[in-house]
């Protein structure tokens, strides 16, 4: 008799070292932040805690964007440990809803990776239309336009000091280049591809006096056809 009791609780302690493990859990998993004027960086801290009865380890965080840094606080944390997770995103290129992403990926055999949401509203003042310039299929020496406009959606004057391009091909007429509050300007922008070109790759720079719009980048691309 005694050796089976032994034995029942030699299997009941080893049942409990092997069902020992770490839990993660994310006090508050979505943080918005309202609504931020582009350009701004936005700070938050996530906090974290092992509810379990094993070391959690965080392996590896990932964002959704390079928009987004996160830093961990402490990696190895004991049962019971708490840690926190330091997140920036700079919305110097967004505008409008935003949602990002952060990826908390651990040694928690049921829950690997925990998915954190920051999200809010991104709020223009210096609005560019469109944010990229497709030409499309354009012809060697034949000479192609678009228009992008510019508006001051802010409540204070902005000013355009350069409008520029790196491309030989590409000539650039400016309108206006002061802009009172809900004002609106043009850009016409042409293209005149080489006749040893092969395609359009490159962007349109406007700098501004604006604090958080100094410098605003434009895609610009096309193909050629002959």
């Amino acid at each position: 008799m005694k050796i089976i009791a032994i034995a029942l609780i030699l299997v009941t302690c080893c049942a409990g070292v092997a069902l020992a493990a770490p839990e993660l859990a994310v006090d508050q998993p979505v943080h918005d932040f309202g609504t931020v004027v582009q350009g701004k960086k936005v700070d938050h801290v996530f906090k974290f805690r092992n509810t379990g009865d094993a070391p959690l380890n965080v392996v590896r965080v990932r964002t959704s964007c390079g928009c987004t840094a996160a830093n961990v606080t402490t990696k190895t944390l004991p049962p019971g440990g708490s840690s926190e997770l330091k997140v920036t995103f700079d919305s110097s290129t967004f505008g409008g809803a935003i949602s990002k992403l952060i990826y908390l990926e651990t040694n928690d055999p049921q829950k690997p990776v925990a998915n954190l949401t920051l999200k809010g509203n991104v709020a223009e003042e210096v609005v560019v239309t469109p944010r990229q310039l497709n030409f499309g299929s354009v012809k060697p020496t034949v000479s192609k336009e678009m228009v992008v406009t510019v508006s001051n959606q802010g409540s204070k004057p902005v000013k355009l000091t350069a409008v520029k391009s790196p491309l030989s091909q590409v000539t650039i007429k400016t309108g206006k280049t002061r802009l009172k509050p809900g004002e609106t300007t043009t850009l016409t922008v042409t293209v005149t591809p080489r006749s040893e070109d092969r395609f359009l790759s490159g962007y349109l720079t406007i700098t501004t006096d604006h604090p958080s719009r100094k410098e605003i980048m434009i895609p610009l691309y096309g193909s050629l056809t002959r």
